[in-house]
C-alpha cells in the first residue's frame, strides 16, 4: 500500500489540540492532516476547494498518521503501528497490561487476524506474551534488531508538558500562567542501532490523474516547512523530510469485518448501525474571533477514533463545522480509511 513518512527532526515536537492547550492527541488525526493540506491548497496549488472535492468524492483517501519506527542510515523498511483493535480480549491475565498496550506492529495484526472471531468480536490472542516498546507499542519478536528485552524500557516518543505565560493583550487583561503539553520525538539506541520515529499515513490515490497526484504530493512536501498542529509560530510541528514507501499491510482472505483507520463520521444512520466497536471524541470548537465572541465559535461533532470495528466499508462524510455568521468556511474530513480483517 502507498504510505508517506513524515519524519520530523530528533526533538521535533508537535501539538494536536484535543481538549485544550494541556492536552495532545497522540496521533495527527486525517481530520488534523486534511485541513493542514486544505490550507496549503488555498495558497499555493489553487484553491481548497480541489482538496475538498478530491475527497468528497473519495478519489482521494488517507489514514490518520500512525507511528512508525526508522532504522537510521539502513534500508529496511520502517516498522509500522497501527492502533490496537477496539474488540473484547479473553485473555485478560494482566489487565492492566492490556490496557497500556496501544499500537500493533504489522507482524502482530497479522497474528491478530488468525486469533479474531468475527463473530463474537473477540481475540483469543495473547499479547503479554509478545515484546514491547515503552510498554505501549507491541510488535513480534524478529521485526526490530536487537533482543527484545533491550526496548522493555525505551520509546521514540514522549509527552512533555511545560509552563507558558498569555501576556495580556489589553489594559484590562491579566497575564496568566497555563500548560502546554506536546509530543515529541527523539531518537533512541538499541544494541548499537540508531532508531527515530516519524509518523506514517497510508493514502490511496490510484483514482487520480497524474496532474492531481503530483499537486497531491506537492502539498505533502510543503507541509513539512509549513508544519501541522498548533504552536507552529514557535518551530513545532515540523518535518525533516517527507519519504514515499509502500506498506505491506496483512491480508486475509473473506473478510467479515473492517478496522478503521481514519477518523470517520458516519454519513446516515446505515453507516452508523454497520459499526460495532468504537469509541467517540469530539472534534472542533474554539473561537474564530476576538476575544470568544460567541458568534463566531466552531461547531462541534463526534467523531468515530482510529481502531472502530465496522461490519462492512463505509464512506463517512466531510462535516460542515462553520460558525452561523460564516458558513462554509471550516470543513472537517470525517470520511473512511479502512482495512479488512
Amino acid at each position: 500500500m502507498q504510505a508517506l513518512l513524515l519524519i520530523p527532526g530528533d526533538g521535533g515536537q508537535f501539538h494536536f489540540g484535543e481538549s485544550g492547550l494541556d492536552d495532545s492527541s497522540d496521533l495527527l488525526h486525517s481530520d488534523t492532516l486534511f485541513s493542514a493540506l486544505a490550507n496549503i491548497y488555498e495558497y499555493a496549488l489553487g484553491g481548497a476547494e480541489r482538496l475538498i472535492e478530491l475527497v468528497g468524492s473519495e478519489r482521494l483517501s488517507f489514514s490518520s498518521g500512525f507511528y512508525a519506527l526508522l532504522k537510521k542510515n539502513s534500508d529496511k523498511p520502517p516498522l509500522l503501528f497501527v492502533p490496537k483493535p477496539v474488540v473484547t480480549w479473553s485473555v485478560t491475565d494482566d489487565r492492566k497490561r492490556y490496557k497500556n498496550l496501544k499500537y500493533f506492529s504489522l507482524g502482530v495484526l497479522a497474528e491478530f487476524f488468525k486469533h479474531f472471531d468475527a463473530h463474537k468480536l473477540t481475540s483469543d490472542l495473547d499479547l503479554a506474551s509478545l515484546p514491547t516498546i515503552g510498554n505501549e507499542f507491541v510488535y513480534v519478536k524478529g521485526e526490530l534488531d536487537g533482543a527484545p528485552g533491550d526496548f522493555v524500557n525505551r520509546s521514540f516518543r514522549r509527552f512533555t508538558t511545560s509552563p507558558k505565560v498569555k501576556v495580556h493583550t489589553t489594559p484590562d487583561d491579566l497575564d496568566r500562567l497555563y500548560y502546554e503539553t506536546t509530543v515529541q520525538f527523539h531518537s533512541c539506541s538499541v544494541a548499537g542501532a540508531r532508531y527515530e520515529g516519524a509518523y506514517c499515513v497510508l493514502f490511496d490515490a490510484d483514482r487520480l490523474s497524474t496532474e492531481e497526484r503530483q499537486e497531491f504530493l506537492a502539498a505533502v512536501r510543503l507541509l513539512a516547512d509549513e508544519g501541522v498542529g498548533g504552536q507552529r509560530s514557535s518551530g513545532k510541528g515540523q518535518f525533516r523530510a517527507v519519504r514515499e514507501v509502500q506498506i505491506d499491510i496483512p491480508s486475509t482472505e473473506n473478510a467479515a469485518a473492517y478496522l478503521g483507520l481514519s477518523a470517520l463520521s458516519p454519513a446516515d444512520c446505515d453507516e452508523f448501525r454497520a459499526l460495532e466497536r468504537y469509541e467517540l471524541f469530539v472534534r472542533g470548537g474554539g473561537s474564530l474571533g476576538w476575544r470568544g465572541e460567541g458568534e463566531k465559535h466552531r461547531k462541534q461533532a463526534r467523531f468515530v477514533r482510529e481502531g472502530a470495528i465496522m461490519r462492512r466499508h463505509v464512506s463517512g462524510r466531510i462535516v460542515d463545522l462553520s460558525p452561523d455568521t460564516e458558513p462554509n468556511s471550516i470543513k472537517r474530513n470525517g470520511r473512511n480509511f479502512a482495512i479488512p480483517i
